[in-house]
């Protein structure tokens, strides 16, 4: 006989998968946009900066989706998965960023910092959702153990 207890089914969760791609590819755009602006003051192109953008999205879109692909598990497990999601993204990214490096001959300073940079925020974006998730979950858990606590007046 299965178990249904709401605490049970409260365990495995699902990483948010769209707001993170959402994040980022927001936080990637943005600091793509950001390092072409400090381009462009600096004698560069924009399109240094917005090289980033295509570097890092592959990897993005990879990481994601292979989240996206893994079965539901406790709030806690996702750590591991999340951290060798970002190894593979860092590889992506690496093996990208110097093919496009080698192509187009971007500021090497401006490319790499700006990837260096999107990693970073895109690794915090990570590491904050799993930790948003196993915080969410213990809310509810620590509710859920408070509302069975309460006994009603005359049974005790």
């Amino acid at each position: 006989m299965a178990d249904s207890s709401p605490q049970h089914t409260l365990e495995s969760t699902r990483l948010p998968i769209l707001k993170m791609a959402g994040l980022s590819v927001l936080v990637c755009v943005l600091i793509g946009l950001g390092g072409g602006a400090v381009a462009t003051t600096r004698g560069g192109e924009m399109t240094d900066g917005l090289l980033t953008i295509a570097v890092m999205f592959p990897g993005v879109i990879a990481t994601l989706l292979g989240l996206n692909m893994l079965p539901a598990r406790p709030a806690g497990m996702w750590g591991v998965p999340v951290l060798g999601g970002t190894m593979l993204r860092a590889g992506i990214v690496a093996v990208v960023g110097l093919a496009a490096y080698i192509a187009l001959e971007p500021t090497k300073e401006l490319f790499v910092l700006t990837l260096l940079t999107s990693l970073l925020a895109v690794l915090a974006i990570d590491v904050l959702t799993v930790l948003a998730l196993v915080k969410s979950v213990e809310v509810v858990n620590s509710a859920d153990e408070s509302t069975m606590s309460v006994v009603p007046e005359g049974q005790a």
